[in-house]
């Protein structure tokens, strides 16, 4: 069962390695996967119920990014909602929805394509976590949770 305590795991300094493909509204197209390092510090909130986490990267082309997650837990549905935020995107404030089972963290959105503004179900999978290490995944579908297309993975080593 998800509880207040699932994100524990991700508070402090991390480092992270970041593979990410470049056309993930277009996977039919050839794309091509980047590598970036990037660090990251999360921090409980609001009496633990709530997880800022604060995000630096610098992509391969020289631009910076800089992002924060926000995390929230409510105690009545047990279910977290996870907003993110950057510097290079209008805000959105919708949530993915989703909860702790076994370890593994699974999370949902529906936004509209930016290509065609189709719907797009979004999944964020959090996994492999240990004391010093967690993988973070996103992976969109395009026929509507039939079949999920991994564009991003974050590997997180704690510093």
């Amino acid at each position: 069962m998800s509880g207040v305590t699932d994100f524990d795991f991700l508070l402090g300094s991390w480092n992270i390695r970041n593979l990410r493909r470049t056309n993930p509204f277009a996977p039919e197209k050839e794309g091509v996967w980047e590598e970036f390092p990037a660090f990251s510090t999360s921090a409980k909130q609001l009496d633990g119920r709530v997880r800022v986490e604060q995000y630096e990267a610098t992509l391969p082309n020289g631009e910076l990014v800089q992002g924060m997650t926000i995390r929230a837990f409510d105690q009545e549905t047990q279910q977290w909602s996870i907003v993110w935020l950057d510097n290079r995107n209008s805000p959105d404030f919708r949530p993915l929805l989703g909860h702790f089972e076994h370890g593994v963290g699974l999370f949902y959105q529906v936004i509209e394509s930016p290509l065609d503004g189709k719907p797009v179900h979004i999944r964020f999978i959090w996994d492999q976590i240990t004391e010093k290490s967690a993988r973070w995944q996103q992976a969109f579908s395009f026929d509507g949770g039939q079949t999920w297309d991994t564009n991003w993975i974050m590997d997180h080593q704690r510093q």
